[in-house]
């Protein structure tokens, strides 16, 4: 069975999609929504507040799709590699070349 390249790039690109929402969401929750201050003496009018989750359920989804995100990321750099090589390879070349001979660049792979 053949895998498909354009369904793996589809769905690694909507993994990273999503988790950066929710990463997104839950950072902007945490910073402004919940504000972490602790208990204070019972000054912290915020101390014990949810929206929606509580404060350590928005941490939680903050944390693990932070690792995803991550995951997903390096595997699209993986599946990428010749490319961006490929790639780095030509610019150097191109800004290491002498004015005279041009030199064709090579042809990058198109993932």
């Amino acid at each position: 069975m053949k895998i498909n390249k354009a369904r793996v790039n589809l769905f690694l690109d909507l993994l990273i999609g999503l988790s950066f929402l929710v990463e997104a969401v839950s950072g902007y929750v945490l910073a402004v929504v919940l504000p972490h201050g602790g208990y204070q003496g019972g000054r912290n009018p915020f101390y014990g507040a949810e929206f929606i989750l509580t404060r350590d359920q928005w941490l939680w989804l903050h944390d693990w799709f932070a690792v995803v995100m991550v995951a997903g990321v390096l595997a699209h750099v993986a599946l990428h590699w010749r490319w961006i090589v490929c790639m780095f390879r030509n610019l150097w070349h191109e800004a290491s070349a002498k004015p005279a001979p041009r030199q064709e660049a090579q042809e990058c792979p198109t993932n």
